[in-house]
Parts: structure tokens; sequence; C-alpha cells
């Protein structure tokens, strides 16, 4: 869209977002040509795939089984937060 000569706030209309994240998006593919994300952002992993994997067999095994239970199976100190997304991934 920019590239077509549309302004920052029409682009920013068309895409539902802020024209600053418009402009910085702009402003990256310009610089580095990509939008990409960089590598490594974002919070860091707690659980281990195979972690993650058990978390959700416990599940399939047992439906009733509560999250102190994983907690304790699992080993490692995750929150509930954790649990419960690795749940909703697999549509449990």
């Amino acid at each position: 869209m920019k590239t077509a000569g549309w302004s920052m706030h029409r682009v920013a209309g068309q895409v539902d977002r802020s024209e600053c994240a418009v402009r910085n998006c702009w402003e990256q593919c310009t610089r580095e040509g990509t939008h990409a994300r960089k590598t490594g952002s974002g919070v860091t992993r707690k659980t281990t795939r195979r972690e993650d994997r058990r978390i959700v067999r416990q599940a399939l095994v047992d439906p009733t089984v509560t999250r102190s239970t994983i907690r304790a199976d699992v080993g490692e100190a995750i929150v509930p937060q954790t649990i419960y997304r690795h749940l909703a991934e697999a549509n449990l």
C-alpha cells in the first residue's frame, strides 16, 4: 500500500493499526528489507516440548486431574496459565 503511494493514515485505517505501528513497520521494511519479527523476541519457554506433551497426555488419560497434580508430575515451577494454554492448544 505504501509502495502504491498511500498515506500512513490511509494504510493505518485499512489494516486497523495505529499510524505509529504502520510507520515503524514501513521503516523496518525499507531499512532491513523485511517486516518479520526478530528471532529471539518474546518470553523464554519454561517447559520443553516433552513436558508440554506430558501435560496434554495427563489431561487425556484423566480428565479430572488437577493442575497441582500436573505441576508435580512435570517437575517444573510452571504457572497455571501455562497449563491452561497447553490444554487449549490441544483443544481440551
